[in-house]
């Protein structure tokens, strides 16, 4: 670890407004490693566990930026003259499908008589 960094390390640790978060660790074997690590590299667990999830953080973000960049350029590239008939085809095929998966049946009314008679007590 570079001088600038553990002294950052220390000023930000030493600082109450610093974010906090407390990790619990599921696998014991990853808090024993981080221990093993951070006693290896001469930095504290929390120094080397928040530097290790800097360098994840970073690379998921960057997937995700891309994985957005490439919605806004499909976003960009649409055509509504040249989109819209060809959707609007695609919607009357899939509603007049034959074998429509939700089809509704007019379930009958059952034909059956107040077999207890409740309906001619409050006829009354």
């Amino acid at each position: 670890m570079l001088p600038s960094t553990v002294a950052t390390t220390e000023l930000l640790m030493s600082d109450p407004n610093t974010p906090k978060f407390t990790l619990r660790f599921h696998k014991p074997g990853n808090h024993e490693l981080l221990g093993l690590l951070a006693e290896r590299y001469g930095v504290s667990k929390n120094q080397l566990a928040e530097d290790m999830l800097e360098r994840e953080l970073q690379a998921a973000a960057l997937l995700l930026e891309r994985d957005l960049t490439g919605t806004l350029e499909l976003l960009r590239s649409y055509r509504r003259s040249e989109h819209l008939e060809s959707a609007i085809d695609d919607i009357a095929r899939a509603e007049a499908h034959e074998n429509d998966p939700i089809a509704t049946n007019m379930a009958a009314t059952p034909i059956t008589g107040d077999a207890y008679g409740i309906a001619d007590v409050f006829a009354a």
